[in-house]
């Protein structure tokens, strides 16, 4: 897949493309559909399968300094959609033009001029353009104009809850803890990858030491114990993990501790990837450290069931 990262001003020199436009934020279960539904057509009409997404995301270009919202990185979004066989993905800078072009001419300067679609492929819900006042319907409209066809990708519904996948209910499980349904969702369970720093030595005092890791931009789950599974050197280790601010020691900033079973080695300065897997308890304050140590021993023993019954 080639990456090509552009402006309303650059040119773009590729032609004869199947185009989705969106976020993609998270490349769940509905987006992979959409996604495989765009390369099996672009093969069979000979036509190049690409994504056009958007840096900023509009909501925190529209909101300054906007965080906690994105659910993976553009980096390891555009690594998970390279593995779909998109042959294109198209970063397009979001900034006040962009903001400010009418639906119609997105579609005259951007999608036909720019980057010269042969079709577009999108969503049921596909909103676009100024105030997001395009639609599906003002596609349709001009595509005899323009000379692109529209194919429109019906919801594709999670049996759980009877709702269509999506971004935001996403969103709303992982602020709430409800990591089962977003593994569903995603396809995949949800992670933070940060590197480990130094900590304040006081979880190995109590024979629990810690990979600590700041938070991201990303989204910030629900304060709390965490069933875990960590990736380091492409091997997985289970565990337990506290997001939160350490309440028993006083702690004042959010940090992601993960202890890991069976592990001892030195990952200070290293990349590790924490992937949630379910939610075990509130964070709290004890007393002391004796009731701390006996509540960890009780969080460890239900990870481990939890790892048995997977």
């Amino acid at each position: 897949m080639k990456t090509f990262r552009i402006n309303s001003t650059s040119s773009f020199d590729q032609s004869n493309i199947n185009l989705a436009v969106g976020n993609f934020d998270g490349v769940h279960v509905g987006h992979q559909k959409l996604i495989k539904e765009l390369v099996n057509k672009s093969k069979k009409d000979s036509t190049k399968s690409a994504i056009l997404s958007f840096a900023p995301h509009p909501r925190q270009y529209f909101i300054k300094n906007y965080k906690d919202f994105s659910i993976i990185s553009e980096s390891e979004k555009i690594n998970i959609i390279s593995k779909l066989g998109i042959d294109y993905y198209i970063s397009f800078a979001f900034d006040s033009y962009l903001a400010s072009l009418a639906p119609e001419k997105f579609i005259g300067d951007i999608l036909v001029k720019k980057l010269k679609i042969k079709n577009i492929t999108v969503g049921y819900d596909f909103k676009f353009g100024k105030d997001r006042k395009g639609d599906i319907d003002l596609l349709n409209k001009l595509k005899s104009t323009y000379g692109f066809d529209v194919s429109v990708i019906k919801p594709i519904i999670y049996k759980k809850n009877s709702l269509a996948y999506s971004s935001s209910i996403i969103r709303k499980n992982i602020k709430e803890g409800n990591f089962e349904s977003v593994s569903l969702m995603l396809g995949r369970n949800w992670s933070i990858t940060g590197k480990v720093i130094a900590g304040n030595k006081r979880a190995s005092k109590i024979n629990f030491p810690t990979a600590n890791i700041l938070p991201t931009d990303l989204i910030h789950p629900k304060k709390g114990v965490y069933a875990i599974t960590a990736n380091y050197g492409d091997i997985f280790y289970n565990g337990i993990a506290n997001f939160g601010v350490r309440p028993t020691v006083d702690g004042e900033k959010l940090l992601l501790e993960a202890h890991l079973f069976e592990f001892n080695q030195d990952i200070y300065g290293k990349d590790l990837t924490v992937e949630f897997l379910t939610f075990i308890r509130e964070e709290k304050k004890f007393d002391d450290f004796a009731s701390l140590t006996k509540q960890i021993h009780k969080d460890i023993r239900i990870a481990r069931n939890y790892n048995l019954k997977k």
